[in-house]
């Protein structure tokens, strides 16, 4: 499977295996004026930031941790108000705005849900909640791609006859019971993903409880905290996630990764999207000039991240407080671009179709053509042109 330029990075710094990827996005140059003095208390509009703690949204912890470095080598850049929560975003020598970031509770599909309840103007989450988001009519789209990959396999350590997807398949179908996997929400892109392979596979399964015939029962864990205990205490034997819950269970020897579910069949997932930015449409239409910023902001700090792979996963570990070398493991699964991409693009199409297929939708992507879903619940006109 093709890894995202991060991942080759790191496999030459670190001796990780990995192959191609792409590019990332491009660097943008500094303007001459990038390091004139500003009042960075001076009033601006404030745009209210959720995000879920996890690396997948490491954009949040560069942009809010290498100020000095983006102010460098960008020009745009935050300034700590009340470190942790509150910055100026200053950008050509001039704040642009305020910057208050709510870390989420409970996983990525209570973002949209605090959106829209009005507690966030932009929110990092999970692309399948967005659109599920968007179908329930709250107004709410995916205004920037983030991330892509990250989403694996684990089994109990112990589990020695399970080593990849051919060996899982083959076990579940053995197996004088049905095999419990967990998995963090409802609405969580692993789940998603995974579910689809097992239709491709030929394998049933059924949600929360056995049903007759399934080998596989899905059990809903109520967030990632209680993945790798649900492993150890037998609740569970296996379960998808994205990272670092993964590498957080091989670091402590509580599990192991069997494989990365973009590998996945039907084969459709491959560097599928797992993270977004979105926006509220009251965000979108009453401060667009300050999320238009932002954006140029997120889209410098994946810059970032993808040209300082080592210090980026050094901040993400201190923002988290996770070694840093599951951050390194964990970021090296993952690809990290804001550009819309053809392959971004057709990934968000199957999902839509994966989604609908299973009847998730109650609203008008019930009914509406997956490519005229896409442009519902996407809204890329404040993203960076380059």
């Amino acid at each position: 499977m093709q890894k995202a330029g991060l991942y080759a990075i790191l496999s030459c710094t670190f001796l990780i295996a990995a192959g191609c990827g792409h590019d990332g996005n491009q660097a943008q140059q500094p303007p001459a004026d990038s390091t004139v003095a500003v009042d960075i208390y001076a009033e601006a509009p404030l745009v209210r930031v959720g995000y879920v703690a996890h690396d997948h949204q490491a954009a949040v912890y560069i942009a809010a941790l290498r100020g000095d470095r983006m102010r460098e080598e960008y020009g745009i850049y935050l300034a700590p108000l009340r470190e942790g929560e509150l910055y100026a975003l200053v950008e050509n020598g001039e704040k642009v705005a305020e910057v208050e970031f709510f870390r989420a509770t409970g996983g990525g599909s209570v973002v949209p849900t605090s959106m829209a309840a009005g507690e966030f103007d932009l929110g990092f989450g999970g692309v399948v909640p967005f659109v599920s988001s968007t179908d329930a009519g709250t107004g709410i789209a995916m205004v920037s791609p983030l991330h892509t990959g990250g989403d694996m396999l684990v089994v109990a350590p112990d589990n020695a006859v399970v080593t990849d997807w051919a060996s899982f398949t083959e076990w579940v179908r053995n197996s004088e019971e049905p095999v419990n996997v967990g998995y963090k929400n409802p609405q969580a892109v692993a789940k998603n993903i995974f579910e689809a392979a097992l239709v491709a596979e030929g394998i049933p399964f059924s949600q929360g409880t056995p049903e007759p015939g399934a080998l596989i029962v899905m059990v809903n864990m109520q967030g990632e905290a209680n993945l790798i205990p649900g492993l150890t205490n037998g609740t569970i034997d296996a379960y998808v996630s994205n990272n670092p819950w993964c590498e957080l269970a091989e670091a402590n020897g509580s599990g192991r990764c069997v494989c990365e579910l973009a590998d996945l069949p039907p084969g459709t997932y491959v560097d599928h999207p797992c993270c977004s930015i979105a926006a509220t449409l009251e965000a979108r239409t009453e401060k667009a000039v300050e999320v238009a910023a932002c954006l140029r902001l997120f889209a410098a700090a994946t810059d970032y991240i993808n040209a300082n792979p080592e210090d980026a996963a050094s901040a993400t570990a201190e923002w988290l407080g996770n070694p840093v070398e599951v951050e390194i493991a964990s970021m090296a699964t993952s690809g990290y671009d804001t550009h819309e991409t053809e392959a971004w693009k057709a990934s968000i199409i199957a999902m839509i179709e994966d989604m609908a297929a299973r009847d998730q939708f109650a609203g008008p992507l019930a009914s509406m053509p997956a490519e005229e879903a896409y442009e519902l619940v996407t809204d890329f006109s404040l993203l960076p042109a380059d």
